[in-house]
């Protein structure tokens, strides 16, 4: 089966084609040249808007560091997963979120931390990441589904009544902001946010990947639109998106919990273009919200970071978040 992800491509293509045969047939050939350029530059703008569409690198299942063990629950009849040690009722919860591409194991390193200020510890795991079940269709508003669905969960086994917070690294920092808003019921429970060089705004995505394509820049909001009106296309309601500046902070979701935003100085991935938003955002308004930009942090490959867990340990102390 073709992926649906290049749907557009398909269906321009099938078009040329019979525009192509129908000039042959009843105009001159000279027509077809003339049109060729605008077909080559369509075709190739459609199928760029399916590699925007990108699915994650399918990967194993790495070996578990003892003690870990993975817990699934089923949403949408995907099998959700994270990762856990056993848990303590008595003590408050730590959700860690990984980037893209990453798994919910890379995220031990950070966990250690959150243990021992006196946490329990859970490591989201998002769709098709780690050794989880692939899917044809990827997007980041899935997992914010998938993840207001475990916290319900964890709610009802009353894993949050003695508070929660959340770490979201990269894309994990794009979900952590969603799924915190304040509309959210479990939004209550919430004691904290740390976003560690996190995603801020789609819209700086979708034009780092159109610079990736070679897109010109003065297509870059053209490509935006035509990505979100497909979207729509391959998506049930539930996870519809009704306008571009909801794709972005603070539409997308700004939490009222403290949050603390940590950014790696020379970020070769994403830059300091998304935590210049937040930061910017923040200062317009009355919030709990502190910042470090830090040079001693690089955006991935960061499992353990002295400086940045000397930041979480300093913050948490001033928002009174220790619980050893």
């Amino acid at each position: 089966m073709l992926p649906r992800r290049y749907l557009v491509f398909y269906k321009h293509a099938l078009s040329w084609v019979v525009i192509f045969s129908l000039l042959f047939v009843y105009f001159s050939p000279v027509t077809i040249i003339l049109l060729m350029p605008f077909a080559i530059v369509d075709l190739w703008l459609s199928i760029c808007l399916g590699l925007m569409f990108r699915v994650p690198v399918k990967r194993s299942n790495k070996p578990l560091p003892k003690d870990w063990e993975y817990e699934t629950f089923m949403v949408d009849q995907y099998p959700v997963r994270w990762l856990l040690k056993q848990m303590d009722e008595s003590k408050p919860l730590a959700i860690l979120i990984h980037g893209w591409n990453s798994t919910a194991t890379n995220m031990i390193g950070r966990s250690e931390l959150y243990e021992k200020l006196g946490y329990n510890v859970v490591l989201f795991e998002m769709r098709a990441h780690g050794g989880n079940q692939s899917v044809e269709h990827w997007a980041a508003m899935h997992i914010c589904y998938d993840l207001e669905q475990i916290l319900q969960m964890f709610n009802q086994r009353g894993w949050l009544t003695n508070g929660f917070i959340v770490h979201g690294h990269s894309l994990g920092g794009f979900v952590a902001q969603r799924v915190l808003r304040p509309e959210i019921e479990t939004s209550a429970n919430a004691l904290g946010m740390i976003l560690e060089s996190p995603v801020t705004s789609y819209v700086y995505i979708n034009n780092q990947s159109s610079e990736y394509l070679r897109i010109p820049r003065i297509l870059h909001k053209y490509m935006m639109h035509r990505l979100l009106k497909f979207y729509n296309v391959l998506n049930v309601e539930q996870y519809a998106v009704h306008s571009i500046e909801d794709l972005s902070t603070p539409n997308w979701g700004f939490p009222t919990c403290p949050t603390l935003l940590l950014q790696a100085k020379h970020d070769s991935t994403l830059g300091t273009k998304h935590a210049q938003l937040l930061i910017d955002i923040h200062h317009t308004r009355e919030s709990n919200f502190v910042y470090h930009i830090v040079d001693d942090l690089k955006h991935t490959h960061e499992a353990t970071n002295a400086v940045r867990d000397q930041l979480i340990r300093t913050w948490m102390d001033e928002q009174s978040l220790f619980f050893a």
